[in-house]
This record gives C-alpha cells, structure tokens and sequence, in this order.
C-alpha cells in the first residue's frame, strides 16, 4: 500500500504545514450544496460534487487538518471496503474517492469524490498536503 504519512496532525490539530501557510491552502466542504472546494489564496483550485454521511451516519461538521495520505486504504468499519485517494481528516472519517457519488448524503460518514468525470478523487488526493485546513459546514435539508 502506498501511503504518505502525517503523524499525530489530525490528532492534535495543532499545525499546518509551511505550504499551506505560504499558499493560503484550504479545503471547504458544504453538507448544504455536497459540494467541495479548495482555494490556493483566493484562487479556486478545485472544486467538485461529494456525496457526505446520509442520515445515522452523519459527516461531521467542524474545522479540520488533513492527516495521512493514503493511495489506496481499506475500511476497517466496513468490510474492508476499499478507499481509493484517502485523505484522513479525523479518526474514521475520511476524504477519499467512490464510484458512486450521488447529489445526496450516501456515505458512512465519509466524503466522497468522485474517480470519473476527471477524477477529482485523484487530482485532490495529489494537491493537499497534509496540515492543510479543512472545514465541513451545513446541514443536507432533504432528510
């Protein structure tokens, strides 16, 4: 298994790296819209659709450091399901890639991206460094 590793980041969430801090490196996540963006300053990098935790298995909202980096993880709550382009932002939960990525909260608690329409799974996964901010707001109203 590939992985890059950020030690203690997403437990302590004490730090951010120098590349975040110099590049104003920032991940917004709406539950509202299921929508991600990440900004370099102000400048719009990426953004895509996700779908978050649907409902008794909620994402939850906070402010959050992206952790360990993984190119393929497996779910150790979910039959071992696989989690391409993982990107850890607290204990279990994680950004990572999905083939099924509806206009809904589907997910486990996790944040999926989507591998087709460009892959911005993948495109994600090698941008962000781990430190770099995350925040995750709203609330899915069509429960």
């Amino acid at each position: 298994m590939a992985m890059l590793v950020c030690a203690g980041c997403q437990s302590t969430g004490a730090w951010s790296s120098a590349v975040d801090v110099a590049h104003g490196m920032r991940v917004e996540i709406d539950k509202t819209t299921q929508t991600l963006k990440a900004y370099e300053g102000n400048e719009l990098v990426l953004a895509s659709r996700v779908s978050t935790g649907k409902a008794g298995k909620r994402t939850p909202s906070g402010d959050y450091f992206a952790g360990a980096k993984y190119l393929m993880h497996y779910s150790a709550l979910y039959h071992h399901a696989p989690m391409p382009f993982s990107v850890q932002i607290s204990g279990n939960y994680f950004i990572h890639g999905y083939s099924s990525v509806p206009a809904y909260p589907a997910s486990h608690g996790c944040i999926r991206l989507p591998l087709n329409e460009g892959n911005p799974a993948q495109r994600f996964f090698e941008w962000v460094q781990p430190g770099t901010p995350i925040h995750i707001r709203g609330e899915w109203g069509a429960d």
